[in-house]
């Protein structure tokens, strides 16, 4: 029977065990998929700490990030994919396309249904995408969770066009993703941090670099970088810490994606007003339809972008990835393979 990880939300890392999986036969629209590489993502930190809402009822199989070999389709699910098809998954199981609903995200791989971190996987064959010929499944593995949301926030919803400014908090993967779509689309990026390495390891070309460290008030570089146009699309990513300086940075019409909160979730220094006088928009970004990973996955391969992977871990050592990410010191993406 195949292995799997599972840990239970709210219960820590220390719950974090190997289990087998029972075989089942697959229903009509299903197919089972030999898992090749999977993604982690700072979201698993917070389900198995109890800081996402997750059930915390039962044990769940972690990762929203996975792509990998049909090896079984079910007798309706071929066709549209056939045994030897390299998929990845969607990061919501129910929103294949079109506009997001309340029952679209009502549900999320690896929280309240089993994620990728497995063997092997059983998914509904609608909600998979195929990769390019050729595509890396690692490579194709970093995209659902932190490439989507990237990808929504530029293209989808602030609709960004060559010569446009961003402004990118820190590197992790959301962070690297943009940056690296950036570079390949002609946006030029302003990269708020703490590591000129790190940033420089994110994006190789084509970035400028701002130390919030040296300069608690980087609205003021950006916008001289910027000759005073300022971004006109900032990837929100520290929440508390960042939204005042943020918006003080943003461009007049520009966007606001209200994506993390790793400084705070409580906006009270957010500035209303720089909103208003800027005819600007603040919008929330929670990941994106199987459409849009359909979309960022065929730009990925027309522009030959490749996330930046800082560790490649085998599934034995799977607690060893989950640490890492606890650490924060890697850039990008942390992939753990089986193949």
């Amino acid at each position: 029977m195949p292995l799997a990880y599972q840990f239970r939300p709210g219960k820590g890392l220390a719950s974090l065990e190997v289990t087998t999986l029972p075989s089942r036969a697959l229903r009509p629209h299903e197919v089972r998929v030999a898992v090749r590489a999977v993604s982690l993502n700072y979201r698993d930190i917070l389900i198995y700490r109890g800081e996402y809402p997750a059930p915390s009822d039962r044990a769940v199989i972690p990762c929203s990030d996975g792509a990998g070999t049909v090896v079984e389709a079910g007798s309706e699910a071929g066709r549209s994919l056939a045994v030897g098809d390299e998929v990845v998954g969607s990061f919501f199981p129910h929103w294949r396309d079109g506009a997001p609903s309340r029952e679209g995200i009502a549900v999320s791989a690896g929280c309240n249904v089993d994620g990728w971190l497995a063997e092997e996987v059983v998914v509904d064959s609608r909600f998979l995408v195929r990769l390019p010929r050729g595509m890396a499944h690692a490579t194709a593995a970093c995209a659902p969770c932190a490439g989507v949301t990237a990808w929504v926030a530029m293209f989808e919803s602030a609709q960004l066009k060559p010569g446009a400014w961003m402004l990118v908090q820190g590197t992790g993967g959301v962070a690297m993703w943009a940056a690296r779509l950036a570079e390949a689309r002609g946006i030029k990026t302003v990269v708020i941090g703490s590591d000129p390495t790190k940033a420089a390891l994110m994006q190789p070309a084509g970035r400028t670099f701002v130390n919030y460290l040296d300069r608690p008030t980087w609205s003021e570089d950006v916008l001289q970088l910027t000759q005073g146009h300022g971004a006109d699309l900032v990837l929100e990513l520290g929440g508390k810490s960042t939204i005042r300086e943020s918006l003080r940075a943003l461009a007049f019409g520009g966007h606001v994606a209200v994506i993390g909160g790793l400084g705070g979730w409580t906006y009270d220094s957010m500035e209303y007003l720089q909103l208003i006088t800027k005819m600007a928009t603040a919008h929330g970004i929670y990941v994106g339809s199987a459409r849009s990973l359909a979309d960022l996955l065929a730009f990925v391969d027309e522009h030959h972008v490749e996330p930046h992977i800082s560790a490649r871990f085998s599934f034995r050592d799977a607690p060893a990835a989950f640490e890492a990410l606890e650490a924060g010191r890697h850039v990008g993406k942390l992939v753990i393979e089986l193949a």
